[in-house]
C-alpha cells in the first residue's frame, strides 16, 4: 500500500538532498529552517493539499517542512552546512562547490555507518541476553557517550540546547543571550509553578569536564542579582562541595545547579536528543517432565 508521501506525489528524503542543497545556494545566508520549508513548496510549485499531508509521529507538522529540516541535518553531518544559531542554516566552504554525486555518496555513507552501529547494538543486546552481563569494558554507559556528545558541540549550541531544556522543563519565555558583557547569563526565563507567582531565572553554562568551583557561582549570582530572583548553573561536568555550599548559603539569591549527571536524566527525561526504547527479553526453558509423561504412555 502506497504511503502518504507517495499517494501526495513529494519527493524522498534522499530526493530532498540536492534540491535542499541548490536552495541554500541561492538565498542569503543564515536561513531560517521555515524558509526553506517554504522555498521548497514554492520551486515544486505544491499544492495546499499537498502541504497539508502531515509526517507521521511529528505532532501535525507538515512531510515538506519536517523533510527540509531532515535535510538541512543530513547536510549539516556530512559538513556541507551548519548551524550558526538556533533553526538557522549556513552553507560552509564545503558546501559551495561539492558535487550533488559526492553529497549522495556522503549521505550513503553516513546510511551505512549508522545502519553498523545499529546493528553492533543489537549483536551487543543479544550477548547482554545471552551472558546476564558484560564487562563493564565492553560497553560505553549512555550517559558518558551523551556527555561526550555534549562536548563536541560547539558554546552556542550547548546554550541553545539548556535553552531547550528549561522551555520542556515548563520555563515560559525562555531567551538563550549569550553575548558578552552579560557576565557570564547564557539566557533568562520565567518559571511560573502556579498560577500565582513567577521566578525571573538567569541560566549560565559551562561545559567542563572537571569541576565547577564556589567562585563560579558567587560571580554567576552577582552578574544577576536586581535582574533576575534565582539562577541554574548547567555543566556537563561536577560541582566542588564549595560550590554546592555557595549555591546554598543563606540569605543569598538561590542557585540550582545542574550537573553532568543531573542534566543527561533531564534530557531523557524530556527525550530532547535521547530516545529510550523498552526490551521485552524471554527467558525460556525446557520442562523435561512435561515431556517425560509421555514416554509412559501407551
Amino acid at each position: 500500500m502506497a504511503s502518504r508521501r507517495e499517494q501526495a506525489g513529494l519527493p524522498t528524503r534522499s530526493e530532498m538532498l540536492p534540491l535542499v542543497l541548490e536552495l541554500l545556494r541561492s538565498m542569503p545566508m543564515p536561513v531560517h529552517r521555515l524558509e526553506i520549508g517554504e522555498a521548497v513548496v514554492e520551486r515544486l510549485e505544491l499544492t495546499p493539499e499537498q502541504v497539508a499531508v502531515t509526517e507521521p509521529g511529528s505532532r501535525g507538522r507538515s512531510f515538506v517542512s519536517w523533510q527540509s529540516e531532515y535535510a538541512c541535518n543530513d547536510l549539516k553531518w556530512i559538513g556541507v552546512c551548519e548551524q550558526p544559531g538556533k533553526a538557522l542554516y549556513q552553507l560552509t566552504e564545503l558546501g559551495r562547490t561539492i558535487s550533488d554525486e559526492e553529497v549522495a555518496q556522503r549521505h550513503r555513507e553516513r546510511g551505512r555507518r549508522y545502519r553498523k552501529r545499529q546493528q553492533e547494538r543489537k549483536v551487543l543486546g543479544a550477548a547482554i541476553s545471552d551472558s546476564g552481563g558484560v564487562d563493564d569494558d565492553d560497553v560505553q554507559p549512555w550517559e558518558d557517550e551523551l556527555l561526550d556528545r555534549l562536548m563536541s558541540a560547539s558554546p552556542k549550541a550547548f546554550e541553545h540546547l539548556a535553552g531547550a531544556l528549561l522551555r520542556a522543563a515548563g520555563f515560559d519565555d525562555v531567551e538563550v543571550t549569550g553575548r558578552g558583557g552579560d557576565g557570564g547569563i547564557d539566557g533568562i526565563g520565567t518559571y511560573r509553578p502556579s498560577g500565582l507567582i513567577s521566578f525571573h531565572t538567569a541560566f549560565q553554562c559551562k561545559r567542563y569536564k572537571g569541576s565547577v568551583g564556589s567562585s563560579t557561582v558567587r560571580d554567576f549570582r552577582g552578574s544577576f542579582i536586581g535582574r533576575s530572583d534565582r539562577g541554574i548553573i548547567i555543566t556537563t561536568g561536577s560541582f566542588t562541595r564549595d560550590a554546592r555550599d555557595e549555591a546554598a548559603r543563606p540569605g543569598a539569591n538561590p542557585v540550582d545547579l545542574v550537573d553532568g549527571e543531573a542534566l543527561c536524566q533531564l534530557l531523557k527525561e524530556h527525550s530532547l536528543g535521547v530516545r529510550t526504547m523498552q526490551r521485552v527479553v524471554e527467558d525460556i526453558t525446557i520442562d523435561d517432565a512435561y515431556f517425560d509423561q509421555f514416554e509412559d504412555s501407551r
